[in-house]
């Protein structure tokens, strides 16, 4: 019994850790950061920035934009959104 007992403790905490990372890799690309990174960006117009939001609303698409250097980050807001 007691083995099981350590064995389900042991669960519980890589679960936790999973836990946490994914909670990481989460707020790593939010549309928070995302936002907050495009209000530093003085290149596009007020409607371009406004259009910006739609593409923030796909995972994949704030990993990419977080990660991506900031000429390819104008190209994903014009020709994605």
């Amino acid at each position: 019994m007691e083995k099981y007992i350590e064995l389900r403790h042991k669960q519980a905490e890589e679960e936790m850790v999973r836990e946490k990372e994914a909670t990481k890799q989460v707020d790593e690309f939010s549309i928070k950061k995302c936002i907050d990174v495009l209000s530093t960006m003085n290149e596009l117009s007020p409607e371009e920035n406004a259009r910006a939001f739609s593409v923030f609303k796909d995972a994949q698409n704030r990993e990419i934009f977080i990660s991506a250097n900031p000429t390819a980050r104008i190209f994903l807001i014009l020709f994605v959104s």
